[in-house]
């Protein structure tokens, strides 16, 4: 019977097995979830959300984390309770002859460290500074997503006016064209100005074509930017930028508030305050640790004066000599805090001249932004002038007045892109996640 039911019992551990096999084959092969089509068109508001979820940058950032947490609970586990057991099976040869003895015994120890003089204290301190730093770095991450986004969808609007400026460049071009190729096959214009004429137009399709080819480039780009390299988007929505008339910002204020609240800065500083932790917790290793101990234990043979199966007590361990293991703790925490020292160094004297390059680049580009609306302006007016010259045929055609002013509409928008993005940026050194749009249009 108990032969048949050792059969039994592995035929049912290899059913087991065949089943679990199958099952997680199953489970494997099953696809990913597909994420839901971009909607159509796309907003600027909604391309932003696609900050927040997963990509290798923000993983990369997360994993960081982890691992800053688990020497937080690596350094909280040194003063934790400690219960294990020990079993020992022995046989014995008595010293006085005769046959072999069970000598066994087990135990069961409970230990638990009482004070170590400071030196828990400082290692908790040292991964708690480290995972605030990698916690401030995942904000400067996702910050970084954003104006990614930020920049790669305001590259599809350009390449989409910059195509529209070519293409009526090209349509005007090809006008001109053909009617000098009429003129010249009735005598009436030279061979040379012809051909000078057909190569203004094929200059201006080469122009079209790689403002075509950029306009699926820059998609593709915005795509990738948002973790959706399969799901290229098509149309846009222009948004409407807001607070762009903003006084320029007063450089050692601002640089100020960057010092305070960027996040990259702020996380060095955390990482330089575990430097300094950590070094305290090296050095600690010079002081005594004090713990306490309480043992049950079990023998299979008594001795002549008895066993203790109770043992409570207190053991105070005083470190004398460890081979120079602490001296080299302390050398290596040092020197991790001299990096860490250069390094919040490197990155104020980035910061300094990232504010000062913004708040020169926010001036210049205001002056941009105002001579692009006047050009806007003025080329709106021209064109409605060329229109009235046009309907007394003074005029004869309005294709060079559609490309001029095309080409301002162009430049309008590119002024104002860029400088919603210089002031993005500086709202990312100063660690805020704020938007930067609040309503948005159809082109």
């Amino acid at each position: 019977m108990r032969s048949a039911g050792g059969r039994w019992l592995k035929g049912c551990v290899r059913v087991a097995g065949v089943l679990w096999i199958v099952i997680s084959t199953a489970w494997a092969s099953q696809p990913a979830p597909v994420p839901p089509p971009l909607p159509k068109p796309l907003s600027l508001e909604h391309a932003l959300t696609f900050a927040d979820e997963p990509h290798p940058q923000l993983a990369l950032a997360e994993a960081e984390i982890a691992r800053a947490r688990a020497r937080v609970l690596e350094a909280e586990s040194r003063a934790g309770t400690r219960l294990f057991a020990d079993v020992t099976p022995e046989r014995a040869q008595p010293a006085i002859g005769g046959p072999d003895i069970n000598d066994s015994r087990a135990r069961v120890l409970l230990s638990k460290q009482l004070y170590d003089f400071g030196r828990q204290s400082a290692l908790e301190a040292a991964a708690g500074a480290e995972l605030a730093g990698r916690g401030l770095a995942l904000v400067d991450r996702r910050q970084r997503r954003r104006l990614e986004i930020m920049r790669r969808y305001f590259d599809v609007l350009l390449a989409d006016l910059r195509y529209a400026v070519d293409n009526e460049d090209m349509a005007h071009k090809y006008v001109t064209y053909d009617r000098l190729r009429q003129r010249h096959e009735i005598g009436q214009l030279s061979e040379v100005e012809l051909l000078e004429a057909e190569n203004r137009y094929r200059e201006t399709l080469i122009a079209r074509t790689a403002s075509d080819k950029r306009q699926a480039a820059t998609r593709l780009q915005l795509a990738v930017a948002i973790n959706r390299p399969n799901d290229v988007p098509g149309e846009l929505i222009r948004p409407k930028l807001a607070a762009l008339d903003r006084e320029v910002p007063d450089y050692k204020a601002l640089l100020q508030e960057v010092f305070e609240n960027n996040p990259t800065a702020v996380a060095a500083r955390r990482e330089l305050e575990a430097s300094d932790r950590s070094i305290e917790a090296a050095r600690a290793r010079r002081r005594p640790v004090l713990s306490g101990e309480a043992e049950y234990a079990d023998y299979e043979q008594a001795r002549g004066l008895g066993r203790n199966e109770w043992r409570v007590g207190i053991n105070l361990r005083i470190p004398i000599l460890d081979g120079g293991e602490t001296d080299a703790d302390v050398a290596r925490a040092v020197a991790d805090k001299s990096a860490r020292e250069a390094r919040v160094g490197e990155i104020e004297h980035e910061l300094q001249q990232a504010v000062l390059d913004l708040v020169q680049e926010i001036e210049t580009l205001r002056v941009q932004r105002t001579a692009a609306q006047q050009r806007l302006l003025f080329r709106d007016t021209a064109l409605e002038r060329t229109r009235t010259l046009y309907e007394l045929e003074v005029q004869a055609n309005l294709g060079d007045a559609l490309v001029r002013l095309t080409e301002a509409q162009f430049l309008a928008a590119r002024a104002d892109f860029d400088l919603a993005l210089a002031w993005a940026r500086i709202e990312a050194l100063t660690g805020k996640l704020a938007p930067a749009t609040t309503k948005e249009q159809k082109p």
